[in-house]
């Protein structure tokens, strides 16, 4: 008979972790079921074995030294397979509302941290070589009894670290694995944003039918075209909010959103606030 060892931590006294989990396992376990986790993103790190991961309809299979990601709200299960024998890590993190803590972060930092995961550009990438480590020094630090204030301090310094090796790797990776046709696409949206950018228009930059353009960005990417053009968008509606004084409806007209309901009605399932409470909550941040 194999043996199992799990470890689940909440509560951990840490801005914005929610969840903090290993488990090793020298055998199968049941598979998890679809589910999601709204307002936040969870990264997993499979430090050894193998694990399938399920999400928008596409599988991910991963191998060890592997990292998967899923964003806020997106649905994702094992693809009715088990949990498969091996060690896992697991870390959910709150990422909305924009004014909630992480990490003792300063706003500036919390920011950018944020953004940068809601913008990671892939779903499995290789992890850092530092990855398993920081996780079980953190895990050591928090299982530490009693609890005080700087041992929260020394978990929410490993964890960031991990964080942004996280943000790194999944970066590298999707350099190293995107085409040039994608990269053209992308670096088009990147320099047009102002302006209405339709999937035609992107397919001839990229001289690829519009059908070869979609599987290519569900492959390479994880997104369709279209939404790869929306969540730049609305990153770049959040750097105008956070930083200029123009209206909700002017922000809306500056990056061609056919209008200010739709920009706020997709501004909202993106960050899970309206346009007008994440300004309000930028320039509460500020009073404070």
């Amino acid at each position: 008979m194999g043996s199992s060892d799990r470890l689940e931590l909440r509560d951990l006294g840490v801005p914005g972790i929610l969840v903090l989990g290993r488990y090793r396992h020298s055998y199968a376990h049941v598979g998890l079921k679809r589910h999601s986790h709204p307002g936040c993103v969870e990264v997993c790190f499979l430090a050894r074995g193998r694990q399938r991961y399920r999400l928008g309809g596409r599988v991910y299979d991963l191998t060890g030294g592997e990292q998967f990601v899923a964003l806020p709200d997106e649905e994702h299960d094992t693809a009715e397979e088990p949990q498969d024998k091996g060690v896992l890590y697991w870390l959910i993190a709150q990422l909305t509302p924009d004014d909630a803590p992480l990490l003792y972060l300063d706003r500036p930092q919390r920011r950018q941290v944020k953004q940068a995961l809601l913008e990671i550009p892939s779903r499995q990438f290789t992890a850092c070589p530092d990855a398993r480590t920081l996780l079980d020094d953190a895990i050591s630090v928090l299982l530490l009894r009693p609890q005080g204030s700087l041992n929260r301090l020394r978990a929410a310094m490993l964890l960031a670290q991990y964080l942004l090796a996280t943000i790194a790797a999944a970066t590298a990776e999707q350099e190293r694995l995107v085409s040039e046709p994608v990269r053209q696409s992308r670096q088009f949206i990147a320099d047009h944003l102002t302006e209405p950018i339709n999937v035609t228009t992107l397919a001839h930059v990229a001289g690829l039918s519009v059908p070869r353009l979609h599987a290519r960005f569900r492959q390479e990417i994880g997104q369709s075209p279209g939404e790869y053009i929306l969540r730049a968008k609305i990153a770049r509606a959040r750097d105008l909010l956070a930083d200029t004084d123009l209206s909700v409806t002017d922000i809306a007209h500056s990056l061609s959103f056919s209008s200010a309901q739709y920009f706020a009605t997709a501004f909202k399932r993106l960050t899970r606030a309206t346009p007008t409470s994440f300004r309000r909550s930028l320039k509460g941040l500020a009073a404070t």
